[in-house]
Formats: structure tokens, C-alpha cells, sequence
């Protein structure tokens, strides 16, 4: 008899304690949120294919504020959308590990500007982090409005050591510069230097930064 007491007793505090928690106050917060990206950007690959030293080259991709941005904007709960540019290593096709020769030794880029190298940044040096790796390039951009923005992506064709020479080198090149961008040198790249032909390649990307409300 004494033990169904204590079990009875038990259940009593138990139901008492759920009768106690059930009786606070309770109110839902229901969230959610749809996702989606703020650019449309033209990622078509730019493939410049065979090229000759000196040659200058460009290329025109488009970047703007996405369809559903644009509405936000509109709607006045959007006011910018800032971006950057950057550089990253090309990997090899197929391989985990292998990089294309560094391109941005002879790489521009520009944003809503002309044409030539004067009013391009040159993407230059490598990441100083072993690739893979990212290098800022150029920005912050505001994208603020419907409109397209042109990025364009251009090359200064380099010139191969030995097979160049600066006395005969017409002024200004085609790029706008005075001299070339850059010279591949033998001592620089040592077994790799191949003056019938070196494969590079360098990968450009659109990086949001901030987004303002």
C-alpha cells in the first residue's frame, strides 16, 4: 500500500510540474526569408585563344544588379550593392592541383572605362598565398541602378626574351603603353621557358562585399 502511495505521488508532482510549464505564456515569431543572388553577370568563358606578342586584346563582359534586385531597388528597401574584383589561379583542366602559368603578369582590368591599359588595372603579381589563392584587383564598384556595367578584361600580349628588341619596338603600342607589360624571361622561369608557345590563364571573379538597405 505504501509503495502505490509513493507512486501516486510521484505522478502528482510530475503532472503538477507540466501543469506548471504549460502555464506560461507563449508567443511565435514565424521567419523566413527568400534567397536569392544580387548580380547577373555575363560568365561566358573568354577564351582568347592563340595570340602574338604585343598584340592587345580585350574583352567585354556585362555586370548588373539581378532582376529581383532591381525590384528592391525600385521598391526603395535596396539602395546598393557594392562588389570587387579579384584574380584567382586557373586550375589545370582535370587536375586537383596543377595551375595555369600565372596570367596576370599581362592582365587588365577595367570598369565602365575605355579600352586601352591607361585607364586599366593591371592585375600583376600572383597571390602572395601559394594557389589556389585570390588577389584583389580592383573596387569597391556601387552597382545603384538597372543599367548594365561593362567589365572589360584585356591582355597585353608579353614578348618572349631573345626575341625582342627595344630599339626597333614601334611607340605607343597598341596597348597605349610605351614598352610591354611584360618580358618572359628565361633566368624567370627556367625549364618552363618555351618560346614556341607557353599556355597561361587567370580567373576573374565578381566578389559582393556589401550590400546596403
Amino acid at each position: 500500500m505504501k509503495k502505490v502511495i509513493l507512486i501516486v505521488a510521484a505522478l502528482m508532482l510530475v503532472l503538477s510540474g507540466v501543469a506548471a510549464v504549460s502555464a506560461y505564456e507563449a508567443h511565435l515569431i514565424n521567419v523566413k526569408a527568400h534567397v536569392e543572388n544580387a548580380l547577373k553577370v555575363d560568365v561566358q568563358e573568354l577564351d582568347f585563344g592563340t595570340v602574338f606578342p604585343e598584340e592587345w586584346i580585350v574583352g567585354k563582359r556585362t555586370v548588373q544588379l539581378s532582376s529581383s534586385a532591381i525590384a528592391e531597388l525600385k521598391a526603395t528597401e535596396l539602395k546598393s550593392v557594392e562588389i570587387k574584383i579579384f584574380a584567382e589561379c586557373k586550375p589545370l583542366p582535370a587536375s586537383a592541383t596543377g595551375f595555369y602559368n600565372w596570367m596576370g603578369y599581362f592582365t587588365y582590368v577595367g570598369w565602365n572605362v575605355d579600352d586601352k591599359a591607361a585607364q586599366m588595372t593591371l592585375v600583376g603579381d600572383p597571390p602572395t598565398a601559394p594557389c589556389p589563392a585570390a588577389k584583389f584587383v580592383a573596387g569597391p564598384f556601387v552597382l545603384d541602378n538597372d543599367l548594365p556595367n561593362n567589365l572589360y578584361i584585356a591582355i597585353d600580349v608579353p614578348v618572349f626574351e631573345g626575341f625582342y628588341n627595344v630599339l626597333t619596338d614601334p611607340t605607343p603600342k597598341p596597348s597605349g603603353l610605351m614598352a610591354p607589360t611584360y618580358i618572359i624571361k628565361k633566368a624567370d622561369w627556367g625549364a618552363a621557358f618555351n618560346p614556341e608557345g607557353m599556355d597561361f590563364g587567370v580567373d576573374i571573379k565578381v566578389q559582393v562585399t556589401n550590400i546596403v538597405r
